[in-house]
């Protein structure tokens, strides 16, 4: 969807919906103000990731999860098959991600990083345009371009295009399934569900845990979709049918190979388990996975269930693990809950990973002061857009209630899921879009939410910022202070 195509399209509303935004914000941007401002935005951010794109040429990738991503992307390429080694396909990742690597490697040459980073570029500056549309839709232009610059200059959202990660390519997919289920809730349009489903249903082979939100947001539909019952009804059965039926081939062939049901991947229930046994970490349970020996949790789950183990497939063995989950956390409730609270925290954490790559040289030298301006940069941006975030969504929430309620559901959703197995900070960068759109609104009513700070939303919105930053102070001061000053030592 390019610029021009978005600001025809808002312009494109019903007089009514017209004359309501027009009440609530008269010195609103108009079209044309707005795509003028979006287009310089767009400069800026494209200038930024392309000096960045040349600082990573000849960098190969460091992160194991970018080496999986290469390997199978290679395998993909060159035997067409979703395998680490040719004859032996598996289903431990999600397919989007490396048949579009695999696609970058067929047309510019094999392990080209630099172009998978370039291709990355586009996708990462289309976030910045459905930031613009999507709070264009829930509030005001003026909104949208708030967020998009916002979204043009963030760090991290800057720099992940560099990575072979999914971030980029999920975090673009999710963002166009809100704008496109917001579009047909405005237009009060069924058939604008199916889009909106086929790119949910995208977003779920790019990172599986979204195949099962079609419950979720149909659920919302029944109570957000305007009509009666029956119309109601048929929203959410149409969003969940172009849901499914984008990731239906792609599951019959998993359930076919794990002969077991597997929609995406094998992983949930190993992330699960690991989340979740006897030996996970309580501060960085996601480091479970590096756990080994008696304490691994493939030797446990042998061990809780030796007769059932032998033989079987790797979705097999994801089926077992998710029930050994299930059974530790009836076990253990008091546990579970100290430990969802940390991974609470952790989820929410500051944005570490491209420090302590940084740190590690994977981006080539820094100095100690540069490393010390990027980790402020990078802190700094994400506590900034989180209370920034957090005032916008409560003390002066945006006008559409119902695109509100939406975000608040992705928000949750995600936040809840990734609680509940690792809660690494990692992944709530898609979030940060929304968060950002948020942010948007604080700024164009700063003075609308200073005027109300006697209310009880303002009081929740300190608590819930004093909360945060208790957080992450505890996270920086008590839990890794060494590893953040261990960090930079090396360096100095």
């Amino acid at each position: 969807m390019s610029d021009s195509e978005s600001a025809q399209d808002l312009t494109s509303e019903s007089p009514r919906r017209l004359d309501e935004k027009a009440r609530r914000d008269p010195d609103d941007f108009t079209v044309n103000q707005a795509r003028i401002y979006l287009s310089l935005i767009l400069l800026v951010g494209l200038v930024l990731r392309l000096a960045l794109w040349l600082n990573f040429d000849q960098k190969p990738p460091q992160i194991w999860d970018e080496r999986d991503y290469d390997t199978l992307a290679m395998t993909l390429a060159e035997y067409g098959e979703f395998a680490f080694e040719p004859g032996y396909p598996i289903s431990l990742r999600p397919p989007l991600y490396p048949a579009l690597v695999a696609g970058v490697y067929e047309v510019a040459g094999m392990q080209n990083y630099q172009a998978v980073r370039l291709v990355q570029i586009p996708l990462s500056l289309l976030i910045v345009s459905l930031a613009y549309v999507l709070g264009a839709q829930i509030e005001s232009r003026r909104v949208g371009v708030w967020a998009a610059g916002f979204c043009s200059v963030y760090p991290s959202l800057v720099a992940y295009h560099n990575l072979l990660l999914t971030e980029i390519l999920f975090t673009a997919l999710l963002m166009a399934f809100i704008v496109s289920l917001i579009r047909a809730q405005q237009r009060d349009s069924i058939a604008r569900l199916v889009p909106a489903g086929v790119l949910l249903g995208l977003g779920a082979l790019a990172r599986s845990v979204l195949w099962p939100t079609p419950v979720i947001f149909g659920v919302y539909l029944l109570l957000a979709w305007r009509g009666h019952l029956g119309r109601r009804l048929l929203a959410g059965v149409v969003l969940a049918a172009a849901t499914w039926g984008t990731i239906a081939p792609w599951a019959i062939r998993n359930t076919k190979l794990q002969e077991t049901f597997t929609t995406v991947d094998v992983m949930s229930g190993r992330n699960l388990m690991m989340g979740n046994y006897e030996h996970t970490p309580m501060y960085r349970a996601w480091d479970a996975i590096s756990v080994e020996g008696e304490r691994s949790w493939i030797y446990v789950l042998s061990q809780r269930y030796p007769d059932e183990m032998g033989g079987l497939t790797q979705g097999q063995i994801d089926k077992l693990a998710l029930k050994a989950a299930v059974a530790f956390v009836r076990e253990n409730p008091v546990l579970t809950l100290k430990r969802d609270i940390v991974k609470f925290f952790h989820f929410w954490g500051l944005e570490r990973e491209l420090v302590a790559g940084a740190a590690s040289g994977y981006f080539g030298e820094i100095s100690t002061p540069g490393l010390l301006a990027l980790t402020a940069l990078i802190f700094g941006s994400y506590v900034a857009a989180m209370i920034a975030g957090i005032f916008g969504a409560v003390v002066r929430p945006p006008s559409d209630w119902r695109g509100h309620v939406l975000l608040l559901l992705v928000i949750s959703y995600l936040c809840a899921m990734h609680t509940l197995s690792f809660g690494h900070s990692r992944y709530h960068l898609p979030l940060i879009p929304l968060i950002l759109v948020y942010a948007g609104n604080a700024v164009v009513y700063a003075r609308e939410i200073w005027s109300r700070r006697r209310t009880w939303a303002f009081g929740v919105a300190l608590a819930l910022i004093a909360l945060f930053v208790a957080g992450w102070a505890w996270e920086v001061l008590i839990v890794d202070l060494q590893r953040f000053t261990a960090m930079i030592r090396p360096n100095a």
